[in-house]
């Protein structure tokens, strides 16, 4: 964690804590440590799929069916 803090001694200073903060939680609570990770994993799976949704079908606003002039009673 520290390689990818950076140069500087405030931001090396917070990935050691957070390292430290995360082994104490993996130590003590294993389960939800895992529960944890999980449910990071799986929010990352989301992303990165609606991510590669978004690179593959264009954006494009799609208007709703029942707009003005439909003939719709609204």
């Amino acid at each position: 964690m520290r390689k990818r803090a950076g140069k500087g001694v405030l931001s090396q200073a917070k990935a050691a804590a957070a390292a430290k903060a995360l082994g104490k939680l993996a130590r003590k609570h294993p389960l939800i440590a895992a529960e944890l990770a999980l449910a990071g994993t799986a929010r990352g799976i989301a992303v990165a799929a609606e991510e590669v949704k978004q690179r593959i079908l264009p954006h494009h606003d799609v208007e709703e069916i029942g707009d003005e002039g439909s003939g719709e009673i609204g």
